[in-house]
């Protein structure tokens, strides 16, 4: 029963005292609890900077490959655990569904063990989803911020947290100076806080980590730049359709300590809530020292809006919400709308919110209790404002003045509830945890699988503006050091380039956020993210350009002037890429020159392709005969027979160094004499014969039953239908069994339960495709690439061979073009078998940063089989692995031993209820490339590992698919011999190190720092017994980049830059733990 107000008049004495005794007691808690804090960050600084010299020396005594010997399993769960105890039964749990009744003893506070209740107010804004970024910020987000610095100095009770530093950038643009002072007096006070402080809140799924870590120091250094030197310890991220360890990775890496969560599948939530594991430290399962750890906060119920946050009973949670209610255009979906708070219903209110806050505080293992009070794009106005804050201002006066209730409630920030909880208990007192939370289900059998390829033409160009931003910022950073040392800072245009490059940075951030690369926005919203890519690309072309002529042309060189133009053309932000002519007019100009830039760390042997109005053609490089190169019709598109006139597609056999550029002269010749081979054409029939036969290829007309490809490793056997009857491998003389199916999957016509851009829910298994309604099957033998294309109305295939007498030739690359453009309810797959015994276990990538071992479950739903690939996949028994590296994102199965399941594309009529409020209906013209890698290994592995290892090939194969090399047609017909070394030593990084960047982090004025970051991945991976022999392994020095003599200091930092570790010198030697990532800071003269 709830006590009369009357009783109030009672306790005010004992109140004034107990008030007074609490403050002389929350000082003694501050004082002692101190030096615990200080200790705890103190060590936790320590552990991160020191992580490097301890793996390493402590790797220096251990066996080759260690860290694939034995798992560390040093945690108290982990993710299989979870999956192999848990029914997935979805019972239900009374007013909290997915989870069950709550009881709690009032007798368990104290007057000196009270409640501590820490409420957060916050306002999700997605940088797109229903309306554009720029929309939402000028309707929106403007407001929301304007309004929130505005009270938060009326009032210095309140607490605001903010997270995306796409919108308060955007905003601190257009604010005044006055509202710019006031946002900096509320962040050093305390009052607001930045969580995580990226770009975006991205998404953890499809992302790759060079994106993920790029938009979070762009939001980091956006924060240095303008508001100051502020702590940035905390990330909230709740959202995302699912976590990686990978971001929690990158967030620890980078300064962060602790992490909120919500996304996390129900069935895991309840089972977290029943052990009281709802907060844990999360480690990565390759670690052994224990030193990746952060702190994580899950959230226990169903969303993260205020009926879900308050306790289990959303019913009762909503009239918290003020909101809703007549006054607004939400309501509660339960029937009973808030009321406003006033002195006749105060007690009943009260006694009724903190019934649902005891509830929920029997969820954690401290007695401070963490409530978060938001939604979507909330406090947009002084208004909405004063309703949540007046009505709560009550609620907290009228609980803490009841000593009996022995609650403590307040506004507070994230940091505010991490802060009193570690008073309370330790971290090190919590359990441990490895593992994902990939698949997210949030009711029923509604997996949100089907993200991980919506919208997949733009997941593919997610990676094309990858690639173009990393090449470009590693050019211009080298021609940036070149200008230091020529003392020319006012010869290069630094300060537009690197306004391109920001802007590229923040585009390609954008698009991370989490209705970005998830393909989970509106149509409109999905176009202007398409544009902003596009721009992207073409900014990172001038830079290219513009850093490459500057580098190789020093003396012609001019800004305005092009001298060198990319290979690439990119029409339009919907259309697949295409070549750039090479134009060859044999009465003046007889021969053309292209610069090959090769942006990665390993030499590479590899066929470049470029498109020629000419096909007599010889090559020639730095002077020297190159005889490695094939001419080929060139095809009016890409499922035509048609060929073009005058145009030819002409391929050469290119050998560039690590990070250089190298020359080609390509001559024309008047005579038949020429070099480059004439592909020839096979078809199975007269009539796919083209007919407008434009140049001298040899055709023929297959007469036998088999079609072959063959190269130096492996020979392919297709049938005359193109399905694939027989892999050999020459190198081992063995056949190895592989067929390709492409399949596809319906979905449900049940109200409210079916696919959408978020959820796939198939109407039953998949159904294979058969492989014999080709109308064209052609064959194109050459010197250097063989292919056999396969073409009809829904999808076409090509499989390519080369020969390169390099690692790429083990490979069968694979095209698969994909056209939903007629087909409804429809998502489109390709399903690769094989012989190999893996079970029901398969292995995928986490952001192209590490692996994680997969089970496929009967107790799960088909969808909750599907999990994402960011890069590869791959499945493996004691002698053999099959590897599937990906050139973009999407989700796979294993639902058959031996046998993979890659989605391509789906095009969906129906909404799935998650708010988007439309289908998938957009598609475009796509294709979707894969390299296939098939590998002897031996059983070394632990096989109760939750981690595994790509070899190091399938490393370098992977780098070489995510970043081809750059081709620049140039129109100065002289070529510079040797082209250009960008660093001072070739082939300076050892096999297992990767460059992941050179980011300049200012324009390079002439009064400015000339400062940039140098960060390097070092490979885990498996290994044979000889690996040793194949790669090398020598560590590099700084000198080994830049020249001594003009590099002024260096930092080692966090990964964004904004804590420094030690301090290093030109020739201290870059060790790198193995699986890690290392941020160096360096200063020239």
């Amino acid at each position: 029963m709830l006590d009369s107000i009357s009783t109030e008049r009672d306790h005010r004495q004992k109140t004034r005292e107990q008030q007074m005794n609490e403050q002389l007691d929350s000082l003694e808690d501050s004082i002692r609890n101190l030096d615990k804090i200080l200790k705890e960050k103190k060590q936790s600084s320590q552990s991160t900077r020191h992580s490097i010299k301890n793996s390493t020396s402590s790797s220096s005594s251990l066996p080759k490959c260690f860290w694939r010997i034995s798992s560390p399993m040093n945690t108290t769960f982990n993710i299989r655990q979870l999956y192999e105890r848990l029914p997935f039964d979805n019972q239900n749990g009374g007013v909290w569904t997915q989870g069950f009744d709550i009881q709690y003893n009032t007798s368990q506070w104290t007057a000196t063990n009270k409640l501590k209740i820490i409420v957060m107010p916050h306002s999700h804004c997605d940088p797109g989803w229903l309306n554009t970024f720029e929309q939402y910020f000028k309707h929106v987000t403007k407001r929301i911020l304007t309004t929130i610095v505005t009270m938060l100095e009326k009032n210095a009770n309140y607490r605001f947290v903010w997270a995306e530093m796409s919108f308060l950038s955007l905003w601190w643009d257009q604010a005044t100076s006055d509202q710019r002072e006031l946002l900096k007096k509320a962040l050093h006070s305390k009052r607001l806080e930045i969580v995580t402080g990226g770009w975006v809140m991205n998404d953890e799924a499809n992302t790759h980590y060079f994106a993920m870590l790029d938009q979070l120091i762009e939001g980091h250094q956006f924060i240095e730049q303008n508001i100051g030197n502020i702590s940035i310890e905390n990330s909230w991220a709740n959202d995302p359709f699912g976590y990686s360890p990978t971001m929690a990775y990158l967030l620890q890496r980078s300064g962060i300590r602790n992490l909120a969560i919500q996304r996390v599948h129900y069935h895991i939530k309840k089972e977290l809530a029943r052990e009281k594991q709802l907060e844990f430290l999360w480690q990565q399962p390759w670690d052994r020292t224990s030193s990746t750890r952060i702190f994580t906060h899950v959230l226990p119920f169903y969303a993260y809006d205020i009926p879900y946050t308050c306790g289990p009973d959303p019913k009762i949670c909503c009239q918290f919400d003020f909101k809703r209610g007549t006054d607004s255009y939400i309501s509660c979906s339960w029937g009973i709308d808030p009321v406003t708070i006033n002195e006749e219903n105060l007690p009943e209110r009260s006694q009724l919110l903190l019934d649902q806050y005891r509830k929920k505080a029997q969820l954690y293992r401290t007695n401070v209790l963490f409530i978060q009070l938001g939604d979507d794009f909330r406090y947009q106005t002084t208004n909405e404002a004063r309703l949540q804050f007046d009505n709560y201002d009550k609620l907290f006066a009228y609980m803490n003045q009841r000593t009996d209730w022995n609650v403590q409630i307040q506004y507070g920030t994230l940091n505010d509830y991490f802060d009193q909880m570690t008073k309370m208990k330790s971290r090190e007192e919590f359990p441990s945890y490895v593992g994902d939370f990939f698949t997210y289900a949030d009711r029923t059998d509604n997996y949100w699988s089907g993200y991980y390829t919506s919208r997949a033409f733009f997941k593919r160009m997610d990676r094309i503006v990858e690639s173009y931003l990393r090449a470009s910022e590693i050019l211009f950073s080298v021609a940036c050091v070149e200008m230091f040392g020529r003392k020319l800072l006012n010869y290069f245009p630094t300060e537009e380039l690197f306004s391109m490059l920001t802007q590229t940075r923040r585009n390609l951030g954008l698009f991370q956020h989490h209705d970005g690369i998830t393909g989970t926005a509106k149509s409109h919203v999905v176009n202007d993210y398409g544009r902003k890519l596009l721009s992207s690309i073409h900014m990172t072309q001038n830079i290219i350009e513009q850093s490459a002529a500057f580098l190789l042309f020093p003396n012609e060189y001019f800004f305005r002037q092009q001298v060198l133009a990319s290979n690439e053309v990119f029409p339009s932000y919907d259309l697949l890429p295409a070549k750039q002519l090479l134009v060859f007019d044999n009465n003046q100009q007889n021969h053309r020159v292209v610069y090959v830039y090769n942006p990665t760390d390993q030499k590479r042997s590899e066929i470049i392709q470029i498109l020629s109005n000419v096909y007599h053609v010889h090559i020639t490089s730095s002077e020297k005969s190159v005889k490695t190169c094939q001419i080929g019709p060139k095809w009016s598109s890409k499922t035509s027979n048609t060929m073009e006139h005058h145009q030819y597609e002409l391929f050469i056999l290119v050998n560039v160094e690590p990070y250089s550029i190298k020359d080609y002269t390509i001559h024309s010749s008047t005579t038949n004499e020429q070099s480059c081979q004439l592909v020839k054409l096979q078809y199975i029939n007269e009539q796919y014969s083209p007919k407008n036969q434009s140049a001298p290829f040899p055709i023929e007309i297959i007469d036998t039953k088999l079609i072959q490809m063959e190269n130096r490793v492996l020979d392919v056997t297709f049938s005359k239908t193109g399905a694939i009857l027989n892999l050999h491998s020459k190198l081992s003389d063995e056949n190895l069994r592989f067929h390709m199916n492409m399949i596809q999957y319906g979905t449900t016509k049940e109200s409210d339960h079916h696919s959408g851009a978020y959820l796939f829910i198939p109407n039953g298994n998949a159904q294979e495709i058969p492989m014999n309604n080709f109308h064209l099957i052609r064959v194109q033998h050459g010197l250097l690439v063989t292919r056999i294309d396969l073409i009809n109305d829904l999808y076409s295939l090509q499989y390519r061979l080369t020969d390169t007498n390099d690692a790429n030739d083990q490979t069968i690359e694979l095209d698969v073009l994909t056209h939903l453009t007629m087909n409804k309810d429809i998502e489109l797959g390709v399903r690769l078998s094989t012989g190999i015994k893996n079970g029901a276990e398969f292995f995928t990538d986490l952001n192209g940063f590490q692996m994680i071992r997969r089970k496929t479950y009967d107790k799960l739903p088909l969808q909750g089989n599907v999990y994402p690939m960011p890069t590869m996949a791959y499945i493996e028994d004691d002698s053999m692995r099959f590897t599937v590296l990906a050139g973009q994102p999407s989700g796979v199965a294993c639902l058959k031993p031996g046998v993979m399941d890659i989605f391509l594309d789906r095009r969906l009529t129906q909404d799935d209820g998650r708010g988007l409020g439309q289908g998938v209906m957009d598609n475009r013209e796509i294709i979707s490339t894969f390299k296939l890698l098939f590998e002897r290994r031996h059983t070394t592995v632990d096989q109760t590992s939750l981690t595994g290892y790509p070899t190091l090939q399938a490393h370098h194969l992977s780098i070489k698919l995510l970043y081809p090399m750059h081709i620049l047609q140039s129109f100065i017909p002289r070529a510079v011999q040797d082209g250009y070394q960008l660093f001072a030593k070739p082939s300076l990084l050892p096999s297992d190190y990767h460059l992941v960047n050179i980011r300049a982090l200012n324009n390079m004025k002439s009064n400015s720092t000339k400062c940039f970051a140098l960060i390097l991945r070092r490979f885990a991976y498996d290994c044979d017994d000889n690996y040793d022999q194949l790669f090398h392994f020598k560590q590099p020095t700084f000198t080994d980049f830049f020249l001594s003599n003009r590099i002024q200091s260096i930092e080692q930092t966090s990964l964004s830059l904004r804590h420094v570790h030690q301090y290093l010198n030109n020739t201290s030697t870059l060790t790198i733990p193995y699986a890690e990532l290392v941020t160096y800071k360096i200063h020239f003269y």
